[in-house]
């Protein structure tokens, strides 16, 4: 298959992957795959399957935010960020929680290649990059 002609197939079903929300829909890709299945076989199966995971990926990446946070983080808290974040890029995100404890205190988010740091790890780390020493 042509490089521009699967690029176009895999953009179609990444946006049939997505449900009434706008979020990944794990049944319609099954059912996505499946299909393939029926319809392609062995090299062009493979490389559209392939192209079809990295555009599936890229938009878990692109549509989650992870909230690294040291103590504890109230889901109230947690609301609030992804509301805020939801609001400033436009998009509905999944967030992910996670406890870290090298954060000293405060928050780390990743979203995407985007990260967002109010932690004092991070301030420390600004400060020693700031004053040359490792």
């Amino acid at each position: 298959m042509k490089n521009h002609r699967l690029q176009l197939l895999v953009a179609k079903l990444a946006k049939l992957s997505l449900g009434k929300d706008s979020s990944l829909d794990t049944e319609r890709v099954c059912g996505i795959i499946a299909v393939l299945k029926e319809i392609y076989e062995g090299r062009e199966l493979r490389s559209i399957l392939c192209a079809y995971l990295a555009a599936i990926e890229k938009f878990v990446t692109q549509t989650s935010m992870k909230i690294e946070h040291c103590g504890t983080l109230s889901s109230s808290s947690i609301e609030t960020l992804r509301s805020h974040f939801e609001k400033i890029l436009g998009k509905r995100l999944s967030v992910f929680v996670e406890s870290s404890d090298d954060l000293i205190a405060g928050i780390r988010i990743f979203i995407s290649d985007l990260v967002f740091e109010n932690s004092i790890a991070g301030v420390l780390n600004a400060y020693k990059k700031s004053i040359g020493t490792k």
